[in-house]
């Protein structure tokens, strides 16, 4: 029978083979991602006045289609080149759009009706409303599809956490988009800043629930962390939320026009890199410590 020791050892060797391209991968994702929606703001910026309404909502379709065809290709399609597959993503992505269809939006939508009186308030009543209400609501619904989806059995490594993580805000985030475009006839470029806000809002908020699921799992840490890093989620996407809109006008204290979408693409961006790197920082520090651990215990089972 293995010891406790060489156990260990083989999980943090499938660990330090699956960090870099979990990472890598997103990284990839998210780079495209903006440049793609960078490049059709600019040129709805550019040339708005003399582009045809019809091209216009071709574009705004294909964008929607966008972050899930790169996660295919980028995330999904590279799991069966590998002995051993996550096999759940894509269910992992079905799921949580299902359930931003048949509980998150209706619950925005219908019970709290957040459209009709939260975008008139201040920016950081805004920004508790939007926490108390979208946060609440997408926070918990993407952690008890991870929860019950993939914890424990489908966690081997701290990595597995966010690319079923990731999975969960491209589905969430794919229904939310398919709504927008459906409901409204924005232009192509705003269209392109509310789809990248809701990937932005729910990749930022997933990445911190994984890392809740990977300390608790993983590192056995106290109890409260795991509640504490989904309070964490409601609070980022109740910020990101009550800001975008301001931005998009270019004032905090204004909501509704998209006179300057620039403001509000360069907010996401600087989001993106906010969160991840907290979260990255926290993860890679996570590992150092067991790692060291792990060397320390490993020189005295030597001795």
């Amino acid at each position: 029978m293995l010891s406790e020791t060489q156990i260990q050892s083989d999980r943090l060797r499938e660990e330090g083979y699956a960090f870099l391209p979990v990472w890598r991968r997103l990284s990839l994702q998210l780079f495209l991602l903006t440049a793609a929606m960078l490049l059709i703001v600019l040129l709805g910026e550019l040339f708005q006045p003399s582009l045809d309404a019809q091209l216009e909502r071709i574009v705004t379709l294909a964008s929607v289609s966008l972050p899930v065809i790169l996660w295919l290709y980028l995330s999904v399609m590279p799991e069966y080149r590998v002995a051993r597959p996550r096999r759940r993503l894509i269910g992992v992505a079905v799921v949580s759009a299902l359930a931003a269809s048949a509980i998150g939006l209706p619950l925005l939508e219908d019970f709290y009706r957040v459209g009709e009186w939260l975008p008139l308030q201040s920016v950081f009543a805004r920004i508790l409303g939007y926490m108390l209400t979208a946060g609440a609501i997408d926070a918990g619904l993407k952690f008890l599809v991870l929860r019950y989806m993939i914890y424990p059995r489908s966690l081997r490594v701290r990595s597995d956490a966010f690319a079923y993580a990731f999975a969960s805000a491209v589905g969430y985030s794919a229904f939310l988009n398919i709504a927008l475009v459906l409901q409204f006839e924005l232009t192509m470029g705003a269209a392109a800043i509310y789809l990248l806000a809701n990937l932005t809002i729910q990749l930022a908020s997933s990445m911190f629930i994984a890392l809740g699921i990977v300390e608790s799992y993983f590192s056995d840490a106290y109890p409260l962390v795991l509640p504490i890093n989904v309070l964490i989620a409601a609070m980022s996407t109740g910020l990101i939320t009550a800001l975008v809109g301001g931005f998009m006008s270019g004032s905090l204290g204004t909501a509704g026009n998209t006179d300057r979408p620039l403001f509000a693409f360069a907010m996401l961006v600087a989001s993106l890199v906010v969160a991840m790197g907290v979260v990255y920082f926290l993860y890679s520090n996570a590992e150092r410590r067991e790692r060291e651990a792990f060397a320390s215990q490993w020189q005295s089972d030597g001795i």
